[in-house]
């Protein structure tokens, strides 16, 4: 606790000084006499002065709450002695938490009395943020000497992205082994109905339908699909995003990826993470919740880093990918290094769907006839690469923040229903 002298204190020691000064100087002892009153004031006030005994305890917050939630920060105070005036002051770590009641709160404590005070913060936007400092102060009886208390500090929250529910998901094209919710087109050991056929050699015993035997007489089997999982890995473009005042294409990507992971988790699906840009990093599919806020951290963490990386790499490791394993690209489609990277792992025959964040809202065509131009120009590029990657095959979806997620995801399964492609196998 630090003690230093309030505004009154010096108004007063100021003015007794003046008196003072004057009167000698000018031989006045009335003027001496007419300060003298304040400096007795002082000296009584500073003589009966004690330090007031206030403990600030903050009780435990969550550390993680949904981007748009609120986030209560609760302070319970005590006083030992009388605190007439204590001033509490809450100052955000992060301007992505907004203080929805007034900063600051003047209370008053009595001897042994205990008084809960709280602040709601609004998390405005993804990421892991600072929630702040607590700032207290108080003042003795007579107003002259100020006290103030060690600051507390709040530590950090993770503000989870805001989740898009969606009901229909991106289908696979090849299915692994493993165990899951979707029926495979080949046969095997599982529940969904292929046919039922004649008995064959080498046809278990097991699979005989003694119904169909019976009325046909003759032995028939009954032959099933399996049930099997996916894996898919989530492709997060991070080499170079675009901002505005409303946001920013990596603020949507974050939110998109968010969303696809727990659509998928829900599935029962394998899900991963690769993140392209400054710095390559990768989390390997696995089933669970666990999976699910280990994929969520990466993404808090998410940003773009500026890189040396030459503009022609354009290859990812193939250790990162699994074989048969549906990658789902969410992108800006602003830098070259990541449009070569989805062209090479479409050529190495990966099962790629591309969701693109458009930059174009954030992006001002300018007031001179040049700007707009090479607006345009600009605009027709990005129309190309689009069309270089739907004669690949690739789906390509668009997503404003302000519509759906489902939608598009809809649009990326209804392009791969119109273009042929097989179903899960």
């Amino acid at each position: 606790m630090t003690r230093s002298a309030s505004p009154k204190l010096r108004a007063y020691l100021a003015l007794v000084a003046a008196g003072s000064v004057a009167g000698l100087g000018l031989g006045s002892p009335e003027l001496v006499s007419l300060v003298a009153p304040f400096a007795v004031y002082i000296a009584v006030a500073l003589a009966v002065d004690r330090a007031p005994r206030v403990t600030v305890t903050v009780r435990p917050a969550p550390d993680r709450i949904v981007e748009g939630d609120e986030l209560v920060v609760l302070v319970e105070l005590a006083a030992g002695a009388r605190a007439e005036r204590l001033e509490l002051e809450l100052t955000p770590g992060s301007g992505a938490l907004a203080v929805r009641d007034p900063r600051q709160a003047l209370l008053a404590l009595g001897p042994g009395e205990r008084l809960d005070h709280s602040w709601s913060l609004v998390a405005e936007r993804w990421g892991v943020h600072s929630v702040g400092v607590i700032t207290a102060r108080t003042r003795d009886r007579f107003g002259l000497v100020v006290y103030e208390l060690p600051d507390v500090q709040l530590g950090a929250v993770a503000v989870l992205p805001r989740l898009e529910h969606l009901r229909a998901l991106i289908d696979p094209l090849e299915l692994q082994a493993t165990a899951g919710n979707r029926v495979a087109r080949r046969r095997g050991e599982g529940i969904e109905l292929a046919e039922v056929r004649p008995f064959v050699s080498g046809d278990r015993v097991r699979q005989i339908n003694w119904r169909v035997t019976a009325r046909r007489a003759a032995p028939h089997v009954t032959e099933r699909h399996p049930e099997r999982n996916a894996d898919v890995i989530l492709f997060l473009d991070t080499f170079e995003h675009s901002e505005g005042d409303a946001g920013g294409t990596l603020a949507v990507a974050v939110r998109a990826c968010a969303s696809l992971v727990s659509a998928y988790r829900e599935s029962r699906e394998r899900v991963g993470l690769v993140s392209f840009g400054g710095v390559l990093d990768a989390i390997g599919p696995r089933l669970g919740v666990s999976q699910l806020y280990r994929i969520i951290d990466a993404l808090l963490r998410s940003e773009v880093v500026f890189s040396y990386v030459r503009k022609d790499l354009a290859v990812i490791p193939t250790r990162m990918l699994p074989p048969k394993a549906l990658v789902i690209a969410i992108t800006p489609l602003l830098d070259e290094r990541s449009i070569r990277a989805l062209v090479d792992l479409r050529a190495r025959g990966f099962d790629l769907a591309l969701l693109e964040i458009p930059a174009e809202p954030f992006v001002d065509p300018g007031a001179t006839a040049a700007s707009v131009l090479a607006h345009r120009l600009w605009l027709l590029r990005r129309e190309a690469v689009r069309s270089r990657f739907i004669a690949l095959g690739v789906p390509v979806a668009q997503w404003h923040d302000s519509d759906p997620l489902q939608s598009a995801v809809a649009t990326a399964a209804a392009f791969r229903r119109r273009s042929g492609q097989p179903v899960p196998r």
